[in-house]
């Protein structure tokens, strides 16, 4: 039997036998949003840093003490459309109130050959979006621990081409879905 490690309404993190750990989500498909800034000739992206469930450490302070750069992401909920989701996730994780023109593009991945859970990837323009100083949130360890930060597209090709440890595929899709765009709206 597998061993609980950390549960919430909406994420349960579990180890088995063997010491392979593991995250599942209450539900069975994902978004993850890339949002991107025009400030001046300069596009920045706002990353969400947050703690990776599978890499969790022995003790239990130590857990959670690693971020990792991703989109936002979410769960799909029963009668929620990606679409839904993207914007509701967006706002609870950065306090952006984003629309539906915001959105880009999108594009839909297999997780992994692992699993059967499609992430409904989204790139969202905020640069005229409005900021919300309420935060929201959905009470996890993983949303309070999580941080938000402004970086540059150089800065965001030194994360994908410098993390040898981990690949880190939403944010990969995104950022290329993101030169697609700009690619084809040049």
């Amino acid at each position: 039997m597998n061993k609980c490690l950390y549960k919430h309404n909406w994420l349960s993190v579990h180890e088995t036998k063997r010491g392979f750990i593991y995250a599942q989500r209450r539900t069975i498909n994902s978004t993850a949003t890339l949002l991107y800034a025009k400030k001046g000739k300069q596009t920045m992206f706002l990353l969400r840093y947050q703690p990776l469930p599978a890499l969790i450490e022995n003790s239990r302070k130590a857990r959670f003490s690693k971020l990792y750069p991703c989109c936002v992401t979410g769960s799909i909920e029963k009668n929620e459309s990606p679409l839904q989701n993207a914007i509701k996730e967006v706002f609870e994780e950065t306090n952006y109130v984003i629309k539906k023109s915001d959105i880009k593009m999108m594009n839909r991945n297999v997780a992994s050959t692992q699993m059967n859970e499609m992430v409904y990837v989204f790139i969202a323009d905020i640069t005229k979006a409005r900021f919300v100083k309420k935060r929201t949130g959905d009470g996890t360890i993983f949303e309070s621990l999580s941080k938000n930060k402004w970086i540059s597209e150089k800065q965001m090709i030194n994360i994908l081409k410098e993390n040898k440890t981990i690949y880190l595929s939403s944010l990969a899709c995104a950022y290329y879905l993101y030169k697609m765009f700009n690619k084809n709206n040049i």
